[in-house]
């Protein structure tokens, strides 16, 4: 029998994870609708994927939806790198669910892109207050990691999802903005801050080499 492969939360990360699983495994998508989701009674799962946003009423889904799956069940849980920026709903949801829940496999999600999500596309015409270094991950990378993660059943682990190449926003915005026919985005200050998040530890514990390395070349 095919695993079974609960998501909660088919967005855009979650819809394609599904349409990518669902040839090798028997996938199933959950909403934030804990009724709907008893309806539906697809709780019964080997691997549980949590890819919904920090938005209203998060810990309240998690904590429902934690409840209704068995211990031994994998869990895997979409978290952010924001997480080092102390944002309140993200750190509070990792650490709800390793108190709900044993066994969870944490990935920590830089900024989402690839496709139709453009950087620079929603500032173009507009003026930032200063220059960043940017950490994306590419939504191919994201899916690839899950799909590893799934394969060798791996639990109780904290990782960045995030690319090893850092390169400054105007530098990406610059070079999209001209790809893609738009106005460019404006810095009032040539300053450069932010961090760069490090996937090393992703990096060499699963040997991953990134399909989408560099944020620059995302959307050749």
């Amino acid at each position: 029998m095919k695993k079974i492969i609960t998501i909660l939360g088919c967005g855009w990360v979650g819809q394609a994870l599904k349409e990518t699983l669902q040839s090798t495994y028997s996938v199933h998508c959950l909403s934030r609708n804990i009724k709907e989701n008893e309806a539906l009674n697809k709780y019964n799962c080997d691997t549980l994927i949590i890819a919904i946003p920090p938005r209203e009423n998060y810990l309240e889904v998690l904590k429902q939806t934690i409840e209704k799956i068995e211990l031994s069940t994998q869990v895997i849980f979409l978290s952010s790198t924001s997480f080092y920026d102390k944002k309140e709903r993200v750190v509070q949801g990792e650490i709800l669910i390793k108190e709900l829940h044993v066994k969870v496999l944490i990935l920590r999600l830089s900024g989402l892109m690839g496709y139709n999500r453009i950087a620079g596309k929603y500032t173009a015409g507009k003026t930032k207050p200063h220059d960043a270094l940017v950490n994306y991950v590419h939504r191919d990378d994201v899916i690839n990691i899950i799909k590893l993660s799934i394969e060798r059943q791996i639990e109780e682990n904290i990782f960045n999802v995030t690319t090893p190449f850092h390169p400054k926003q105007s530098e990406i915005y610059t070079q999209n903005a001209k790809h893609f026919g738009w106005e460019n985005t404006y810095f009032e200050s040539d300053e450069v801050l932010g961090k760069c998040v490090s996937s090393d530890k992703l990096v060499a514990y699963f040997n991953y080499k990134f399909l989408k390395p560099d944020p620059l070349k995302f959307w050749e």
